[in-house]
């Protein structure tokens, strides 16, 4: 350990917290600041603590600002600063031990320079939105608003649905912003935001494909758990653990395991339809160049859908119908999608497991918003 005394020159003024330079003074003590490390060894100043009198300005009397450290800190700015730089490389328990910190004053210094950088988020000029929801375990559920053409996290709500949206609501009205379009999954909350916030009522929906195929998805192995408790326990070994061969895109399956698809759906109709269904339902995404090449495909995609008799199809084919607009504008708006927001939902999930949860919700939602500038083979 390293002790550095410190004291101010006689003569020399020191600044109150309002900001004005006072020459008067007396010292009360004195107060141990840990600087940065000197090779392994730690350093603390040891420096007066300084009580102004009478500020000529505020007229109040309160411990001066050392120009050093921020008030009533244990360690210096030049501290935070590394502690801030190490953290992108570093998980808090390393930082910690680097420093010779408690590792919850590292956690405070990454949370308090977190704050600072995201307390103003700018969204006069935002156009382009994603909103998505991400179940956090105990925490329950958070809704993430991000902006599609930066990147950046423009909101963080506890909840999801209308409600966990109100504040965010609220900014874009006092930011004048205007909101071109919205990306999300077909829930009713959201489409409701959607039509009754002001910010919104220029925006047009688009539905995203990659929720539209995981509502076929669902559909289809539901339809495989039904056929399954149908059957005896002989036949039950035909479509046991056989879920991702259904649900996995026909292209990515093994030679091996398209044989066994193939196996199975010549015992099974039903999910031997609905699975070419699911194909062709891809394949409008893949095929469809245009708006219109969209609508006659998926027309005919809803008429066959029905003409199968099968309930799950049919409930699908209705869905579609009801959704039609927000799914086309997908080509309307250059094949937009919301697909980013998956990625981005993992990360969360990383950020989760990498810190064994989070305690504080305002350090969590923070580490979110910073999320899109760090790199997951990073430590937490």
């Amino acid at each position: 350990m390293v002790k550095v005394h410190l004291e101010i020159a006689a003569g020399k003024g020191l600044k109150c917290p309002c900001g004005h330079m006072a020459f008067q003074f007396e010292v009360q003590g004195n107060r141990s600041i840990r600087g940065l490390p000197m090779g392994n060894k730690k350093v603390d100043f040891c420096v007066p603590v300084y009580r102004i009198n009478d500020c000529p300005a505020c007229g109040r009397s309160l411990r001066a600002v050392l120009p050093f450290v921020d008030r009533y800190a244990r360690h210096t700015r030049a501290l935070d600063r590394s502690v801030v730089e190490m953290r992108r490389e570093m998980s808090i328990k390393a930082v910690a031990a680097l420093f010779g910190l408690d590792w919850r004053t590292v956690k405070d210094i990454e949370k308090k320079y977190l704050g600072r950088k995201f307390r103003r988020i700018r969204l006069k000029n935002v156009k382009i939105i994603g909103v998505d929801e991400i179940h956090v375990g105990k925490q329950g559920y958070k809704t993430i608003v991000r902006d599609l053409e930066s990147g950046a996290v423009l909101f963080v709500g506890q909840g999801k649905g209308e409600d966990a949206l109100r504040s965010f609501t609220r900014r874009l009205s006092s930011s004048r912003a205007k909101i071109k379009v919205v990306a999300m999954d077909m829930s009713k909350a959201y489409i409701k935001w959607v039509r009754s916030a002001p910010p919104m009522k220029e925006a047009k929906i688009v539905f995203d494909h990659f929720h539209l195929i995981k509502l076929m998805n669902d559909k289809l192995n539901k339809l495989r758990q039904k056929t399954m408790k149908e059957l005896d326990e002989d036949m039950k070994k035909d479509l046991k653990y056989k879920r991702k061969l259904f649900l996995r895109n026909e292209e990515d399956l093994s030679k091996e395991d398209s044989q066994e698809l193939d196996r199975i759906k010549n015992i099974f109709e039903d999910l031997s339809i609905a699975h070419a269904m699911k194909e062709n339902l891809r394949a409008v995404y893949r095929n469809a160049l245009t708006q219109t090449d969209a609508q006659l495909l998926l027309e005919d995609w809803v008429k066959a859908a029905r003409d199968s008799g099968i309930a799950c199809l049919k409930t699908m084919a209705k869905t579609i119908e009801e959704h039609t607009k927000g799914i086309l504008a997908y080509w309307e708006f250059n094949k937009l999608t919301n697909a980013g927001m998956e990625g981005f939902n993992n990360k969360i999930r990383w950020l989760i497991r990498q810190a064994y949860g989070f305690h504080d919700q305002a350090y969590f939602d923070l580490k979110i918003h910073d999320l899109p500038t760090c790199t997951i083979d990073k430590q937490l």
